[in-house]
């Protein structure tokens, strides 16, 4: 028996909580709490680079047939799996031990296969979830609109971004501090609070989410596959120049990723709960702009605004690097901020008019997997290059080269498209 769909609007402001709440776990696992714990807490010092290496890995991978079962089992069961999937990874990790000394080698053996695959199965669940969040989006809104809806996704999502290492330090200082650093116990507050992030989103992706796609005939008979090789290459036929895109674009992010930090803590000589606090007013001024750049990009056109947002992060990141003071990289980070609300989410929507809605799942995966193959090689590459005494400035140097030469890309490739329907399309 099918149910009602809750409005539009309801729809996109509860899909937008769980983006941001999804988000945020990630960012209390992936940035601030896993490499600590693994560094101090379990004393596994080279193992938070592959940790996240393995993360990336799971989702690149998985990012294209999770899309393509989300076209044929609908986005709610993916949704809900997904983050499920990543409460468990959640509990799990807070559990981990350092092995006893008795153990040897065989129990650091054990306890770095867990940790890597439990970052194996976060990284499935990210691949279950993300496709069929933006894949939602153009299944409930018309053209017209989507850019807009994709902005909204965008705007919970910078802001698990930037709450996230500032909510994971206070768990862990409050309920973990009478644990020493060196103390796995001290950081498994933070784990808690992820789980709990990601087991609201599954409960919020359980009531809004499409159960079906639209176009879909449901058959009880119709074979299920994860992967329809057939459907892939119809869409690698399609967006070829559109996934090199967003292999450079990501391969710019996971260059300065890994160690923007870093960089910005000892270039300023901030404190931990400093940088978090900096991140916090680029943030609400890109929050206060998103809703009325979505409404911009609307109506200049999904190309125009992914070509100018992609103008202004590179020349923001140039920019960063030649600023001497922390006032004027905040104020850069603020106009990196809104090139990126500015394109990304025109850049998605503009992904979900190029697909039917039967294939948009499995598009928009396809995407997604060049989007992490390119932040995995990038991640790699900023390890590598971080071990010279330039490297950091190297890396921010590649970065802003690589946004650049997608900005000139997008001149050439980009063409305004329509939609096959100019309707949105409710569905249960």
């Amino acid at each position: 028996m099918s149910r009602r769909p809750v409005p539009e609007g309801l729809f996109l402001f509860i899909l937008s909580a769980i983006a941001g709440l999804a988000e945020l776990a990630f960012v209390i696992v992936n940035i601030a709490s896993l490499p600590l714990f693994l560094e101090k807490g379990l004393r596994l010092a080279s193992l938070p680079g592959i940790a996240m290496a393995v993360f990336y890995t799971a989702e690149a991978a998985g990012n294209s047939p999770m899309g393509m079962l989300a076209d044929r089992l609908g986005r709610r069961r993916l949704m809900v799996m997904g983050t499920l999937l990543s409460v468990a990874t959640c509990v799990g990790t807070a559990f981990i031990r350092l092995p006893s000394a008795t153990g040897g080698w065989l129990g650091i053996g054990a306890t770095t296969a867990a940790i890597l695959g439990m970052r194996a199965l976060d990284g499935l669940g990210a691949a279950m979830l993300w496709p069929s969040v933006f894949a939602s989006v153009a299944d409930r809104c018309p053209p017209g609109r989507q850019a807009r809806a994709m902005t909204l996704l965008n705007v919970t999502y910078l802001g698990g971004i930037a709450v996230g290492p500032l909510a994971a330090g206070l768990m862990n200082d409050h309920f973990g501090g009478r644990y020493a650093a060196s103390d796995p116990h001290r950081y498994a507050p933070s784990f808690f609070l992820a789980a709990g992030c990601f087991l609201l989103a599954s409960l919020l992706a359980a009531w809004v989410a499409p159960g079906r796609v639209p176009g879909r005939a449901e058959s009880a008979d119709a074979p299920v596959s994860a992967f329809d090789r057939k459907a892939f290459l119809r869409t690698l036929r399609k967006v070829p120049a559109l996934m090199g895109l967003g292999f450079l674009i990501f391969l710019s992010v996971g260059l300065i990723g890994p160690y923007a930090k870093s960089y910005f803590m000892d270039r300023f000589d901030m404190t931990e709960s400093g940088f978090g606090t900096a991140l916090l007013v680029p943030a609400l001024l890109i929050g206060a702009v998103s809703v009325p750049l979505g409404h911009v990009a609307d109506r200049w056109g999904k190309t125009r605004a992914i070509r100018l947002g992609m103008g202004l992060c590179a020349a923001a990141l140039w920019g960063i690097q030649a600023a001497s003071s922390q006032i004027a990289v905040v104020l850069l980070g603020t106009l990196l901020g809104v090139g990126f609300v500015l394109s990304f989410p025109s850049y998605m929507a503009y992904l979900s008019t190029l697909a039917d809605p039967h294939e948009r799942g499995g598009l928009i995966g396809s995407v997604r997997l060049a989007q992490g193959v390119g932040a995995f090689t990038g991640a790699g590459l900023a390890s590598a290059l971080h071990v010279h005494h330039a490297g950091n400035l190297l890396v921010f140097a590649i970065s802003s080269a690589l946004l650049t030469l997608g900005f000139v890309i997008s001149l050439f490739v980009l063409r305004e498209h329509h939609a096959p329907s100019k309707e949105g399309n409710p569905v249960p």
